[in-house]
């Protein structure tokens, strides 16, 4: 349930209430119980979908926060024989690339794993031969 349909919710039992207000003193004891149980099942419903909404909002901030890290970083890379590198300040290449794969399709930038031989994505598990290396540190 998004937002739209907790306000909705929200809307229904303040209805509900106002109805019983204006109509208690013809309500028995029966009907006043019922729509007040009803007024509670409603604000339950409310409550879960403001709980979930939160939930979603703070996934969508950790993104957001993801996104603009990632974004970050980027600024600091070139691209060095088909791959993305972080660089040194005078623009040569520094360390491990990273993954095309997760640059390209998610748009994160993971360091590939050296293997040796070749180099590995921690996150997708794309394997690379022939991948730049370099110093980390001058």
């Amino acid at each position: 349930m998004d937002f739209a349909a907790a306000v909705s919710t929200v809307a229904t039992a303040v209805g509900i209430v106002k109805d019983l207000r204006g109509i208690e003193q013809g309500l028995d004891k029966a009907e006043m119980k019922a729509r007040l149980a009803e007024i509670l099942s409603t604000l339950a419903d409310v409550k879960m979908a403001l709980i979930e909404a939160q939930e979603e909002s703070r996934e969508k901030d950790a993104v957001i926060e993801r996104l603009r890290s990632s974004f970050a970083l980027k600024e600091k890379t070139i691209r060095f024989d088909g791959f993305s590198m972080l660089s040194f300040e005078d623009g040569t290449p520094r360390g491990i690339p990273f993954c095309p794969r997760c640059e390209t399709v998610d748009g994160v930038l993971i360091h590939l794993a050296d293997r040796g031989s070749d180099c590995q994505c921690p996150q997708c598990k794309a394997t690379y031969s022939r991948v730049p290396r370099y110093l980390w540190e001058r």
